[in-house]
């Protein structure tokens, strides 16, 4: 979790922007301590969002991470399963993306300083695509593309220059995709278990299997407000 340096301001903060997962128990109690002194909390970028890239390999223990990575040396004594800010404190604003999007950042924070609200994107990074008339990388190509469950917002960037959606900002608010079985993906030359394994690369904590958890699919554009974890943890 990414923190400025120390300030002797000390008073309750109007927002708070955070960034980076919770990955020790120092950003926990940091978090805490932030939630406590700040009205509203802005999650940044994928990590602080989803988990990201930190958390992507919670199939294996955080004891046999370390030990294909450093043998039997003690290492990072502190660390732990890096998990979004929500799994810690409520959240209420969150910009997704790795990296984010400058423009939706600034905008966001305009809304919220003009007394209203961040806009809420509801369509995916495949319809910017196809507004972009940009090729398909999956027509023809054999290539897996989250762009049809990804939430927009980066003007298909990644398509633009020639690589697949990686779902770096995470499902979009569909509940059809989720619920639909593989057809849907199969008219789009998909298969949706490899569409959904890609999409975890960068929201692993939000799901279960192929089904997002309740505290997320009740909140799927991350806005954080109302999202759950273990009947509300922490503050």
């Amino acid at each position: 979790m990414a923190l400025s340096q120390k300030s002797p301001w000390q008073g309750m903060l109007d927002l708070a922007l955070v960034e980076g997962s919770i990955c020790c128990e120092k950003d926990h109690l940091a978090l805490l301590s932030i939630r406590q002194r700040s009205h509203k909390i802005m999650a940044i970028g994928s990590c602080a969002v989803w988990g990201g890239i930190p958390a992507m390999a919670e199939t294996l223990s955080l004891v046999s991470r370390k030990e294909k990575v450093y043998g039997n040396k003690e290492v990072f004594p502190e660390q732990i399963s890096a998990q979004p800010l929500s799994s810690v404190v409520a959240v209420e604003y969150a910009i997704p993306g790795c990296p984010i999007e400058i423009k939706e950042l600034l905008e966001a924070i305009a809304a919220i300083l003009a007394g209203g609200e961040p806009r809420r994107i509801d369509y995916t990074v495949c319809a910017e695509c196809r507004m972009a008339e940009f090729n398909c990388l999956v027509c023809g190509h054999d290539k897996v593309c989250c762009g049809p469950v990804t939430v927009g917002g980066c003007h298909a960037r990644c398509i633009g220059y020639g690589q697949v959606c990686d779902g770096c900002r995470g499902p979009v608010d569909d509940p059809q995709w989720q619920e639909g079985g593989e057809s849907s993906f199969i008219e789009q030359g998909l298969k949706k278990g490899d569409v959904l394994q890609a999409l975890k690369r960068f929201s692993a904590p939000a799901w279960e299997n192929h089904h997002l958890l309740p505290g997320f699919s009740s909140d799927p554009q991350r806005q954080g407000l109302r999202r759950v974890f273990d009947k509300e943890r922490g503050p």
